[in-house]
């Protein structure tokens, strides 16, 4: 099929790369080239640099429900639009051209965590299964009909980098799938019940920080949320310390406080929370490498004692 994808993170990528297998992709749509660093140099984002790889053309509006986007020929074209991650709300007229069908790929079980942060929530939220859902792109956001949906298992050591890993493994071949039953006038249309909707908004600064005061649970959780990027975060000695790896322990002791290290070992960092403790494998101090929690220990001369503070 004829097809434009609108997308921007890496998590974008390889449905691209599929695509351009086995279909003609007319265009790429992404986020406007981004400034990032201490030089503020202008950045592209992955999918830009993979679409130049591929040899295909690029168009970035700034504000593409402003913009005439929807008149460009490649959109006049293509035969559907594909949007993984794009990162902008699609206007009316690209969502609702019977025409040019588009069609999203969610992170979740619609519609169930409708919104920007879906992986991030539930793992946020200590869920054991989330999913992929193919739907047709509506005005309200990820509220259009449901094609194909698959489930996928949270696992115990999961992060959001390795959930999105194994939800693009289900996802990839689900788009493959949809498109196919779309080009042969088979796609089904399934609506959903908005009285199930949930949400899974924008994840906010003040979420990365860690409060040893909270069960060791919901600290693992919040690690494993939000790893590899932004990272959760406590502080020691004034300095940030990104936060990785969690295990949560059943045990506690009496006498020691929440944020204080009880125990340094080979495995790492285990640290009491306002419930039983939690182990932390990996560490990254600001301005330097991510590494195993006890050579950081060995490093900073971290004894048994010492008490980690909040982000």
């Amino acid at each position: 099929m004829r097809l434009v994808f609108f997308g921007t993170p890496t998590v974008a990528v390889p449905y691209l790369q599929r695509l351009a297998l086995e279909h003609e992709v007319l265009a790429v749509v992404t986020q406007p080239d981004c400034p990032r660093g201490r030089g503020r140099r202008l950045e592209e984002s992955p999918v830009k640099q993979e679409s130049l790889r591929l040899g295909i053309p690029v168009l970035q509006p700034r504000r593409v429900r402003r913009g005439r986007v929807c008149d460009l020929a490649p959109l006049r074209a293509a035969q559907v639009t594909v949007v993984v991650a794009y990162g902008q709300i699609l206007p009316a007229e690209l969502c609702a051209t019977g025409e040019r069908p588009a069609l999203n790929v969610h992170y979740s079980l619609l519609p169930d965590l409708r919104g920007a942060a879906p992986v991030q929530r539930a793992l946020l939220g200590g869920r054991q299964t989330t999913g992929v859902t193919v739907q047709y792109v509506a005005k309200e956001l990820d509220s259009g009909d449901v094609i194909l949906q698959r489930e996928v298992n949270i696992q115990p050591d999961d992060d959001a980098g390795a959930l999105f890993a194994r939800l693009n493994e289900a996802g990839m071949p689900l788009l493959s799938r949809a498109l196919s039953l779309l080009e042969c006038g088979q796609a089904p249309r399934m609506p959903q019940d908005p009285s199930r909707a949930t949400y899974a908004p924008p994840l906010q600064p003040r979420e990365a920080a860690t409060d040893w005061r909270r069960p060791a649970r919901e600290i693992a959780n919040q690690i494993r949320a939000l790893s590899p990027q932004p990272g959760a975060f406590c502080h020691h000695l004034g300095v940030r310390l990104k936060l990785y790896a969690p295990v949560w322990v059943e045990r506690s002791e009496l006498g020691v406080v929440p944020g204080q290290i009880t125990e340094l070992s080979s495995a790492g960092l285990q640290v009491q929370t306002g419930e039983v403790q939690v182990l932390i494998r990996e560490v990254q101090p600001a301005g330097r490498r991510r590494m195993p929690a006890a050579d950081y220990a060995r490093g900073a001369r971290l004894e048994s004692g010492v008490v980690l503070e909040n982000g």
